[in-house]
């Protein structure tokens, strides 16, 4: 029973969140939205930057374990690559409301929370630097900056998210092909 409710209270977080910016959600507002009492939100949740905090590094989190689990996958660089902007793209066109949270709140929230990101945010770095290294062991990725060509595809990917392009479902394999052939126009060794 707490399970549904943390769940119900979460997702209700979202909801609300995503409309209205942080400062502006309250915890009355996240429960009423959730069909629970304040008390009952606040035995899950300690205050409305707890609950804020645990939607964010959930997402990031789960972004960070597909990451590593596509970067161990038996592929070839280019296809963990391609593997990595369709889980991601996939993931932002699916849950819009969460990308809307981070750009409508980010700025609005504490310097060590943020912190915490940048950590999750380097973790997802390492994962994309591994798999252009292999590219460069395997001769089909040229970089002379594995760090920093991993940066720009996640800003690439993560940056572009609000966009138009990805509020279309149905060309979502056009949407992370186009990205995937930028990207590699720049780091593939191929003509």
């Amino acid at each position: 029973m707490a399970k549904d409710t943390r769940e119900e209270i979460l997702e209700a977080a979202l909801n609300m969140f995503s409309i209205n910016n942080y400062h502006a959600t309250s915890m009355s507002m996240i429960a009423e939205e959730a069909g629970v009492s304040k008390g009952t939100l606040y035995w899950h949740f300690d205050s409305k930057e707890d609950l804020f905090r645990e939607l964010v590094l959930a997402g990031f989190d789960y972004f960070n374990e597909n990451y590593k689990k596509i970067q161990s996958e038996k592929l070839n660089a280019k296809e963990k690559l391609h593997e990595i902007i369709y889980f991601s793209i996939k993931m932002l066109s699916e849950n819009l409301k969460m990308g809307n949270i981070l750009q409508n709140n980010i700025q609005l929230i504490s310097s060590e929370f943020q912190k915490k990101m940048i950590e999750r945010h380097k973790s997802a770095i390492k994962v994309i630097k591994l798999v252009i290294e292999q590219g460069i062991e395997e001769e089909t990725i040229k970089t002379d900056n594995p760090h920093n060509t991993a940066v720009m595809i996640l800003t690439l990917i993560f940056n572009t998210h609000s966009q138009e392009l990805y509020y279309n479902f149905e060309t979502i394999k056009e949407d992370v092909d186009f990205i995937y052939n930028f990207i590699m126009q720049g780091i593939s060794k191929e003509a």
